[in-house]
């Protein structure tokens, strides 16, 4: 008996048209995907990750690009990945600003106003954090986003502010790691800003955004 290889499918054509959900999956992307290409041997391939603990949010990407492809698990990594290997769909990605080994020379890609939160709550996703500390106190909210671009930070220091009116400082951890906070009240705006009418999100981010909420209304 001869063995049967399988070819998955993908929706090729989705980063063809721009949508909320659309510019949401190229923020989660800059953040936490990478295409690796061989042009001479035809090679193209995406691969997004997510830790362990956001397994159940990869799969809604999986079943929104309608990937026939399971998702991988590595042991070493904690963490799941999602591989499509699909020319159209990277040649697509590498015009939207997605290139190998990205994450030192990302730049903000060029979005029409009405996208911008879909893609800076997909980016938060991938490379932020929302954490909510709820003290007796001093309950304390934040908002973090990090980028080991400098460039793409500023110019989403820039966005956030242009939308808000709300500001931040870069400063840097490490080698090649740029943050950016928002706490307490302006955090609470970036949060509100993001989630507003928004369907398509980390829940765990989200609850903490919640948690916030509900304990000033007490």
């Amino acid at each position: 008996m001869g063995l049967i290889f399988r070819k998955h499918t993908v929706n090729e054509k989705y980063f063809s048209h721009w949508s909320e959900r659309m510019a949401y999956l190229l923020g989660f992307i800059y953040a936490d995907g990478n295409i690796a290409w061989d042009s001479a041997k035809g090679y193209y391939s995406l691969t997004i990750t997510a830790s362990e603990k956001d397994k159940d949010h990869l799969e809604k990407i999986r079943k929104v690009l309608q990937s026939t492809k399971p998702l991988l698990y590595g042991e070493s990594t904690k963490s799941y990945r999602l591989t499509v290997n699909n020319k159209k769909i990277c040649r697509r990605l590498m015009k939207l600003g997605v290139f190998p080994r990205k994450s030192l020379i990302i730049k903000f890609p060029q979005i029409l106003q009405k996208y911008i939160r879909s893609f800076i709550r997909g980016y938060i996703d991938g490379d932020g954090s929302v954490k909510y500390f709820a003290r007796k106190r001093s309950p304390y909210f934040e908002v973090t986003i990090s980028s080991g671009s400098k460039k793409f930070i500023a110019s989403l220091k820039d966005k956030i502010h242009l939308n808000l009116n709300i500001n931040s400082v870069i400063t840097k951890s490490g080698m090649n790691c740029y943050l950016l906070r928002y706490s307490c009240k302006r955090g609470l705006k970036l949060a509100e800003w993001l989630y507003q009418d928004a369907d398509f999100y980390i829940i765990r981010k989200f609850n903490k955004y919640q948690e916030a909420i509900s304990s000033r209304k007490e």
